[in-house]
């Protein structure tokens, strides 16, 4: 069985084979101990009364996808007064010390929210993964950046949100989309006025919304609304415009909502992970009160020159339907997330990708001053914007509240803000394969196309870079093929893999231990055009080599744009939403996945921590074994010796009775007098020393553990030194179920504890 395919039960409350600690083991224990390492006592004694511990608390099982909002930091945070909102955002690749990373540009308007007054926009730019922001003034601050997209040769184009009047109307046109664009990764820009050629309607007046799309031939599509007459029927219409000659002129393409007795305008436009185009769209208001519209949907086949009837927006439990400003993203491991706000700032995500349905949502940010109908819809104005990030997260943009209007109450702070969102896929055995390429563990050979300095994330490196873009790809010539020799052998069971974006593409996976014997394909595709990665469960099997060839069908195989592998029994936190509680784990109290302050375990970005502050209970989670056997193999690196007294760890099975019982209780802390690393069994009365390793690590080092059980001792090893084994059990058990890290032999011993888990692999020994 798998970590995500099948949750492991609820482990009843475990303890010693002698029952509770009462006061008179308590004192024994006191009495017995002759080493002092931290505070000495017994691992059950419950500290000074202070209020009741948090309870412990689950992670999701492993085998659901999780929608979770994480950090949140401020491109722009002035002084109140300063106006500021209505955020615009874009993301590109871009290669940084080896690594494909995105390039982030926000824009914000800086003028009143009036038709007529002249816009004006502050910019910053987050060079790697919008992380840290400084100002960017590229561009004249009358451009709202309002859609912008990186095309297949290597530019970037962007449009401005007000069109332009000509005076007098030039013989074919009357109107102008102001348009750049950039041919160095966004550095400096390129501006025009591009022609809309009225080819199908004469509207009142247009305005441009979020989205260019460029399609497989090279045609542009442009998201925008208007007001006019279609069809003989006056109201507001969202409209798809096109261009054949790369922005230089546009054309009419189609209005989504012609036909339905819907007035909309502001559009949200996407492709979606079965190719079609979903259109997300915001109804109209004769004046903005509240609530907003509810929002109405729509889907093309044939790429948005024609769109299916008009359906009503179905959110999820809890979720409004009513909001403005729609975004949507297509994240590279297929799931499609939707933005909009008012009232707040909401996320929500269609899990297979197809938006036919919007199954999990979260609010990313709320700020209202009153409950009362319209003070509740004030705060943040509701704008926002939503760009890929990686794989499974994407960077939400926001605001605290609206030029002028909605913000008298906050003293006018305007403020814009982001926000990671981790939208990621069942599975939490992922391998983190481009930390391990960068650091040279796992390599990649094949026959990719020469490089081309107009956009280097074009690379062998591009398969596992976390991006679905065209061009940040393996791309592949002569006969295909890319290899991945892995740093170990895995039990692999899970592979997701994305083909060239937007082609008709054919491909088979095969895996082998040796790199000369190779298994029949474990994934073969057939012809399918890919948008974002599928993911396939294979028989477990292992491997040490991952091949990917041509498939059946036909089609060629012109690039691997991304693949992912998940490894059997292995726990990464690679796939897991950053400061949630880890999936599969069990009672954890304090168990967060982090990617910051220390990088992760054997060249990876996230792992487990446990943050123990807390004086009256110890940070806590139990590994759950999804193999249940008589003997159990574990190993995980750790870091976080030097904080408070060390760690315990219980290893856990079931007695006779199939009740969940403590078979060892360790305890791993340093012996600073010796110099080494010690590891100390339980023997019901008293700390038993098993053995020792040195010398004791420095701070931030990560080490390899191993416990290795049966029914009648356990082993334990440091970097794969045998630190010593014990027969010290404290009950019988039929089958090993795991085990039960904690922070520190007693609740207020802690100081200030992170003790951090990564790659926890448990199954039956060999």
């Amino acid at each position: 069985m798998s970590w995500f395919r099948r949750t492991p039960r609820t482990p009843r409350p475990h303890r010693s084979a002698g029952g509770h600690w009462g006061l008179g083991a308590l004192a024994l224990a006191l009495l017995a101990v002759g080493i002092v390492i931290g505070s000495v006592l017994t691992p059950g004694s419950s500290g000074p009364a202070t209020a009741a511990p948090p309870q412990l608390v689950d992670g999701a099982p492993g085998d659901e996808p999780s929608l979770s909002a994480g950090a949140m930091w401020y491109p722009w945070a002035p002084g109140p007064g300063e106006l500021g909102a209505n955020p615009r955002a874009f993301s590109i690749d871009h290669v940084m010390d080896g690594r494909t990373v995105k390039k982030v540009v926000a824009s914000w308007n800086r003028n009143e929210d009036s038709p007529n007054a002249p816009l004006v926009n502050t910019r910053a730019v987050g060079e790697e993964n919008g992380q840290i922001f400084v100002p960017y003034e590229a561009l004249p601050s009358e451009y709202t950046m309002a859609a912008t997209v990186r095309l297949r040769d290597g530019s970037v184009l962007t449009s401005s949100f007000v069109p332009k009047s000509v005076t007098p109307p030039a013989p074919t046109h009357r109107i102008t989309f102001p348009m750049a664009r950039s041919t160095d990764l966004a550095t400096s820009w390129t501006t025009w006025d591009a022609p809309l050629i009225e080819n199908k309607w004469r509207l009142n007046w247009y305005r441009v919304h979020q989205d260019l799309i460029e399609l497989a031939d090279g045609t542009l599509l442009l998201g925008g609304y208007g007001h006019g007459t279609i069809n003989g029927v006056t109201k507001e219409y969202s409209l798809v415009f096109e261009s054949s000659d790369g922005g230089q002129t546009f054309r009419q393409r189609s209005a989504v909502n012609a036909g339905s007795q819907y007035g909309t305008n502001e559009l949200g436009m996407a492709r979606t992970s079965d190719g079609r185009l979903i259109a997300v769209m915001r109804g109209s208001e004769t004046v903005a009160r509240p609530p907003s519209m509810p929002m109405t949907v729509s889907f093309s086949g044939d790429d948005g020159l024609t769109w299916a009837p008009l359906q009503p927006y179905v959110p999820p439990e809890g979720m409004p339907n009513n909001g403005i400003m729609p975004k949507i993203v297509l994240q590279p491991n297929g799931q499609l997330l939707l933005a909009y706000g008012r009232p707040d700032n909401n996320v929500v995500v269609s899990r297979d990708g197809t938006g036919r349905t919007w199954d999990a949502g979260q609010v990313v940010f709320s700020r209202h001053p009153g409950d009362d109908p319209l003070r509740r819809w004030m705060g943040s104005s509701g704008n926002m914007d939503l760009v890929p990030l990686s794989s499974g997260a994407s960077l939400a943009f926001g605001d605290t509240c609206h030029n002028i209007w909605w913000c008298r109450e906050y003293g006018h702070d305007n403020k814009v803000w982001t926000r990671k969102v981790d939208a990621v896929t069942p599975g939490v055995g992922k391998v983190d394969l481009a930390t391990k390429v960068q650091a040279g563990t796992v390599t990649l050979s094949g026959t990719v196309v020469a490089a081309d300095e107009r956009f280097a994330e074009q690379r062998i490196e591009g398969a596992v870079d976390g991006s679905s873009e065209y061009r940040a790809a393996a791309r592949l010539a002569g006969t295909p093929s890319l290899t991945v020799e892995l740093d170990q052998v895995y039990t692999l069971e899970r592979i997701g893999l994305m083909m060239s974006r937007g082609e008709p593409n054919s491909a088979r996976v095969q895996v082998s231990e040796d790199g000369r014997r190779w298994s029949r394909p474990v994934v073969d595709t057939g012809v399918r055009t890919d948008y974002a990665m599928t993911y396939t469960d294979i028989e477990p099997v292992r491997a040490k080599y991952v091949r990917i060839n041509q498939g059946s069908g036909g089609a060629p195989l012109t690039a691997v744009t991304e693949l992912e592998l998940f490894a059997a029994d292995l726990l990464t936190f690679e796939n897991d939403a950053v400061t949630s509680v880890p999936r599969t784990l069990k009672d954890t109290r304090y168990a967060f996945v982090v990617d910051t302050i220390i990088p992760g375990f054997d060249h990876s970005r996230a792992h487990m921590a446990l943050v123990d502050a807390d004086q009256g209970a110890r940070a806590a989670a139990t590994f759950p074994a999804s193999r249940p056997a008589g003997t159990q193999h574990i190993s995980f690196g750790y870091e976080g010796y030097g904080y408070g007294s060390g760690a315990l760890w219980d290893i856990l099975g079931t007695n006779a009775d199939g009740e969940e019982v403590t078979a060892f209780r360790l305890h791993f802390a340093p012996d600073w007098t010796a110099n080494a690393m010690k590891v100390r069994a339980w023997d019901g009365d008293s700390w038993v020393d098993v053995g020792s390793v040195g010398p004791v690590p420095a701070n931030r080092t990560w080490m390899s553990v191993t416990i290795d059980s049966t029914g009648s001792e356990t082993t334990v090893s440091l970097n794969g030194t045998v630190m010593g084994t014990t027969s010290l059990a404290l009950a019988d058990v039929e089958e090993f179920t795991g085990f039960r890290a904690e922070t520190g032999l007693l609740p207020e011993d802690v100081g200030n504890m992170e003790h951090s888990y990564d790659d926890v692999l448990i199954r039956p020994l060999d």
